[in-house]
């Protein structure tokens, strides 16, 4: 799409700063805490689980990886032997960051905005929050390109998280906020079934569930 390198570069500065301020925390990649953080981790785990309810076996890619928290999440949640996770961040900081801090053999980090083949579960948390742009058209021309990208290497289901309002917005501190029924018509349209899931502790926060 156009644009789409500016705003990316954008995206970079911006995360690359935050990084450099605040470290490997929640802070550090514009979330509000731990434990919202857990929570949507927690709502991504458990879509994949009821997707998947016999699997022996996940294969997932985390897309927006940031510093590698939902690698952490899974291993508190699961065995080494459950799952294979590659994270891919288009900003090379945090992706350096998660080859430094990160050794184990299921669990691999590039840079990139999509998978790099075919998976089973592709998730972004956050990923598309923070707009570089006060174009809310454009930031959305942005966001369903990702996703159509995402879902053409997704086998099962991909799942996504965002802020979300009566009208979509892009509100004080560059953060988007999208009109729940658009994001639905253009996955239901362009890409497959959805759900979306809500949790009380989580206000405005959407997750989506789009399946094969």
């Amino acid at each position: 799409m156009e644009n789409r390198a500016l705003l990316e570069a954008e995206v970079n500065t911006q995360y690359s700063k935050r990084f450099r301020k605040f470290g490997a925390t929640p802070k550090g990649v514009f979330w509000v805490s731990t434990e919202r953080q857990e929570t949507r981790f927690d709502i991504i785990l458990k879509e994949i689980q009821k997707i998947s309810p016999m699997q022996p076996f996940l294969d997932i890619a985390d897309i927006g990886c940031g510093y590698g928290s939902f690698a952490e999440y899974l291993f508190k949640k699961l065995n080494r032997s459950e799952f294979k996770y590659e994270g891919f961040d288009i900003n090379k900081d945090l992706i350096e960051h998660c080859h430094r801090g990160f050794s184990e053999s299921n669990l691999s980090f590039s840079v990139g905005g999509k998978p790099s083949s075919n998976k089973d579960f592709v998730i972004m948390s956050g990923t598309y929050n923070l707009a570089t742009t006060k174009d809310v058209s454009l930031w959305e021309q942005y966001l369903f390109s990702c996703l159509s990208e995402c879902w053409a290497c997704t086998k099962s289901a991909m799942i996504f998280n965002l802020q979300t309002s009566e009208t979509r917005k892009i509100a004080s501190q560059n953060i988007y906020y999208a009109k729940t029924s658009d994001i639905i018509d253009f996955c239901v349209t362009k890409l497959g079934p959805t759900r979306i899931t809500r949790r009380a502790s989580l206000e405005n926060d959407v997750t989506f569930t789009i399946v094969r």
